[in-house]
């Protein structure tokens, strides 16, 4: 078995060339995360697309914040406590279409690009990472940062 991407688009957004970058984003996150002292193998994540009404429902049920957001993560497990585990169900990440559209838009660069950063920016969220603390923020972003330049997968 290997490492899935399930992408969920239930909207038929135009995701361009994001089905075919989504495996190799999560590849290149676990290979980063094996550095935090634990190995996930044969990882599942699931990516739902979503519009505003559904960001800001799931934003306000659950986070019990009052405003539409880019992405959501619901990870299925609150951290990885042992080295090594034969399959891994990573949970789901909730990307706001729209909000990802605008996004790309704002920064100047391709909606391939920002879908990836998003639904990496959640996966690593749904690996345990945060940044909540700068020294927290500084190893997320080196990490996310790395990936994507790794997949050049760059701002343009």
């Amino acid at each position: 078995m290997s490492n899935q991407v399930n992408i969920f688009n239930d909207k038929d957004f135009d995701l361009e060339n994001f089905p075919n970058l989504a495996p190799a984003i999560l590849d290149q996150a676990l290979k980063g995360s094996a550095k935090k002292n634990y190995i996930v193998k044969n990882a599942e994540v699931a990516v739902v697309f979503i519009d505003e009404a559904q960001s800001l429902l799931l934003n306000r049920t659950y986070r019990k914040k009052d405003y539409i957001a880019d992405v959501l993560s619901f990870a299925n497990q609150d951290k990885f406590s042992v080295k090594s585990k034969d399959i891994n169900d990573l949970g789901d990440v909730y990307v706001c279409f729209p909000k990802a559209q605008q996004q790309a838009f704002e920064y100047q660069h391709s909606l391939n690009r920002e879908l990836s950063f998003l639904f990496l920016h959640g996966l690593l969220h749904n690996l345990g990472y945060d940044h909540e603390t700068q020294a927290e923020e500084d190893i997320m972003f080196a990490l996310q940062d790395q990936v994507l330049t790794k997949l050049k997968i760059l701002r343009n």
